[in-house]
């Protein structure tokens, strides 16, 4: 979604020099290329995007990962089956891939929306690496001065990842070309008729 569009942009702000981004949606990926420079990794393209991050950074990792999607992973046949009979409450896929993708004593953050049960959390494999989690919802308001202080400016630029401006009596096909992945679809926005 939009915040995962924005994580690069907020990683460049902070000096982050090399920006890895794993997705299986290509004009996501394309868009975050152009627009960010990141290193972008089709997971419907490759066996184990992590594995090529770990060995594109010497076999280190990268310092810390941001897991974005949540619950709406893409899981195993497992993990759909398990969560369609609600023996499982999210896919862990994403959140293994930026385990997998994290060096030692990094940083995995999660702003993804988890609910329930995870089938194969690999806590072990995150305390062997003394991982920092950092996660649940953004505390908006704490950063909200520095992002306006940023977006004025002109260091951070959110109006980027507009794709589409609809009138708010299109709601409903708004939400629909979002949800679908229809029409290169990034962002919204709505405005009265």
């Amino acid at each position: 979604g939009p915040g995962a569009r924005m994580a690069p942009a907020s990683a460049r702000l902070h000096g982050v020099e090399r920006i890895f981004m794993i997705d299986h949606h290509q004009y996501r990926l394309d868009f975050a290329r152009d627009t960010y420079g990141v290193e972008a990794n089709n997971f419907d393209e490759e066996d184990d995007p992590a594995e090529r991050i770990v060995g594109a950074t010497a076999n280190r990792g990268v310092d810390a990962s941001i897991e974005a999607v949540g619950f709406e992973a893409k899981g195993s046949t497992v993990e759909t089956v398990m969560t369609n009979l609600k023996l499982e409450g999210s896919s862990g896929h994403a959140l293994r891939q930026a385990m997998a993708a994290t060096r030692r004593g990094g940083t995995v953050s999660v702003p993804g929306v988890y609910a329930g049960f995870i089938h194969a959390f690999l806590f072990g494999d995150a305390f062997d690496k003394g991982l920092t989690f950092r996660m649940g919802q953004t505390h908006v308001q704490q950063h909200m001065p520095a992002l306006l202080e940023n977006i004025s400016k002109g260091a951070l630029q959110p109006e980027v990842i507009i794709s589409h401006r609809m009138a708010l009596s299109d709601t409903v096909r708004g939400y629909e070309i979002f949800e679908k992945k229809q029409e290169n679809c990034r962002k919204v926005v709505l405005t009265p008729d």
